[in-house]
């Protein structure tokens, strides 16, 4: 088997690649959601800028979920970050 982590893998759910992704864009999106629905009372509606947050959350939250699934990508530096650097 070679170095990349698959979903099934012994790793605990938390340290999985795409959960605090997955789970802060779960969270910035229902925020947004929770502060347009109180502003629908004052008449702005689903018009309102705070859409913007509800949007960036949802593709967090979506990009975290494909992080999940897919595993570590071959750009994945070990130490943190990336790996640009050419290999030799």
């Amino acid at each position: 088997m070679d170095d990349k982590e698959t979903p099934r893998s012994g790793k605990r759910f938390l340290a999985r690649r795409g959960v605090g992704l997955a789970i802060s864009g779960a969270l910035i999106a229902a925020l947004f959601g929770i502060f347009m629905s109180i502003d629908q009372m004052t008449g702005e509606g689903w018009k309102s800028p705070m859409l913007v947050g509800v949007l960036l959350g949802l593709i967090m939250l979506v990009f975290g979920i494909y992080r999940l699934v897919k595993g570590n990508s071959s750009l994945d530096y070990p130490q943190g970050g990336t790996n640009n650097e050419p290999e030799t």
